[in-house]
């Protein structure tokens, strides 16, 4: 630029100028364009990170929860086994208390009972709610079989899929 005189130099080009402007101008705008393109990729990528961690935070809670579910199922069995032995022992203790002798010559003396002879016979009267009648058609039936199929392969599918 020059001072001093407002009059406009012919020899100048202008021209050149303006392209200058506009170059400069269109690296400016490409500057601003990989800026943004930049500031989207960066955007995705927390986006991604973001998802992954909260992903990877379910499935390990999801985890935990298994894990924690099957120590209170061992806990459990673990007393269920206590509790069916201190059963067996107390059954065991109440067989050994009983005392058929005793129970014999009081129902004979006390209640005047007597075993039965030889000749009688002795009917025991069952309730009908006690007695079950199963045919072979309920136990070996097409239905039954496709039940017993579909359950067999709807517990494959979950042991498939459960996590372990």
């Amino acid at each position: 630029m020059e001072y001093g005189n407002l009059a406009i130099d012919e020899s100048y080009d202008y021209r050149h100028e303006r392209r200058r402007k506009k170059q400069d101008n269109n690296k400016k705008s490409k500057r601003n364009q990989e800026q943004m393109l930049n500031r989207k990729k960066n955007i995705r990528r927390i986006i991604a990170v973001v998802a992954m961690s909260l992903s990877a935070g379910f499935m390990i809670s999801e985890f935990v929860t298994v894990h924690e579910t099957r120590q209170q199922l061992a806990a459990l069995n673990k007393e269920l086994s206590e509790q069916e032995a201190v059963t067996s022992q107390k059954v065991f203790e109440l067989e050994q208390s009983i005392d058929l002798d005793e129970i014999e010559r009081i129902a004979t003396t006390r209640l005047g009972m007597q075993r039965p002879q030889s000749h009688q016979v002795i009917y025991v009267n069952v309730k009908s709610e006690d007695v079950t009648e199963t045919t072979a058609g309920d136990v070996e039936g097409v239905g039954n079989s496709l039940a017993a199929f579909f359950k067999s392969a709807g517990s494959h599918i979950v042991d498939f899929f459960s996590i372990e």
